[in-house]
């Protein structure tokens, strides 16, 4: 089974594209708008998978590439990926991830119309849900309540109309938070796990930058949630949305205990105004039990090994990073 990775060399791509590599009779290609990064080729025992260069946006070049590769199977990774400064990127937000969509969706159509679909949506989906009605399921109702998630609501609708109009094969994977090693950006877990190994390397005051503490979210490791789309792309019902969540929920102060609990600093925590969200959801947890039902599929590593991973990784490159200046 040939199967095409969109946004590849991003977080879940590489763990994604680590996971399939390692399985018999599965070959793997991507699109990423830039090549590869050292990052990206170094996280593979063998030759890294193949990644072309090309703008989801644009029909042309993304038609050569499918007609290339002739995929069995896509996996729609790319997307801008930003919550927490949505507002500030709400336009681009709402235009890249929507249209990308639409555009790989129609060249599919038109270049390989057989092939299986797993779109990769978000929990954000929910918004905000009363804790009564918690974990939330695939039923809940859809209540986004940022740009980017009206942009994952509107990227699943487009999808879906493929498979309504065309009988495209089209999975819906709805992810809860995910962390894990190589996580980068403004996400809770690899901010706090930045911030930590830079004052243990004696790089930062000890003051940890914080936004919302009192926030609850359901994590699953990314390696986790790679094996859960596999599962998806091979076994889900075409038309339907599967969640892919640990069914815990963790308050953010939690968390970052856990991460100093792990490391020698004592830093005191300022709030920052611009990290707090204009519409926070309090509590996230979501309920998996529909992708549970296809196979054997449950969270391997726990929240202490991811949280022990993410901050060693970061450990690693704030050394690269000292090493560098030498």
């Amino acid at each position: 089974m040939k199967v095409l990775i969109t946004g590849m060399t991003g977080f879940a791509g590489g763990h994604l594209s680590q996971y399939l590599q390692g399985l018999e009779g599965v070959e793997v290609a991507g699109l990423d708008l830039a090549s590869p990064d050292e990052t990206f080729l170094k996280s593979f025992d063998g030759i890294a998978p193949e990644v072309h260069c090309c703008d989801l946006a644009e029909p042309g070049p993304l038609a050569k590439v499918v007609a290339e590769v002739e995929p069995d199977a896509v996996i729609h990774l790319a997307a801008l990926a930003q919550v927490a400064g949505a507002w500030e990127q709400a336009a681009s937000i709402l235009e890249t991830n929507i249209v990308c969509t639409q555009v790989l969706m129609q060249t599919l159509h038109e270049k390989a119309p057989e092939a299986r679909v797993l779109i990769v949506s978000s929990s954000e989906v929910y918004g905000k849900i009363d804790q009564d009605r918690l974990p939330a399921n695939e039923e809940s109702v859809l209540r986004p309540n940022n740009p980017y998630s009206v942009s994952k609501v509107a990227s699943e609708f487009v999808a879906l109309q493929y498979h309504e109009a065309f009988g495209a094969e089209v999975v819906i994977a709805r992810p809860f938070n995910h962390i894990g090693p190589r996580q980068v950006g403004n996400f809770v877990v690899p901010a706090f796990a930045r911030q930590i190994a830079e004052m243990e390397a004696g790089l930062r005051e000890q003051v940890l930058r914080v936004g919302n503490l009192e926030s609850s979210r359901d994590f699953t490791d990314v390696r986790d949630v790679v094996r859960a789309y596999y599962l998806l792309l091979t076994r889900g019902q075409s038309g339907e949305a599967y969640n892919v969540a640990s069914g815990n929920s963790y308050p953010i102060s939690d968390i970052l205990a856990m991460l100093l609990e792990m490391s020698s600093v004592h830093p005191v925590a300022e709030n920052i105004p611009e990290l707090m969200r204009p519409s926070d959801t309090p509590v996230v947890a979501g309920d998996s039990s529909k992708l549970k039902a296809l196979g054997d599929w449950n969270p391997e590593i726990s929240l202490e090994q991811s949280l022990r991973d993410t901050l060693d990784y970061w450990r690693q490159q704030v050394l690269l990073r000292q090493e560098g200046k030498k």
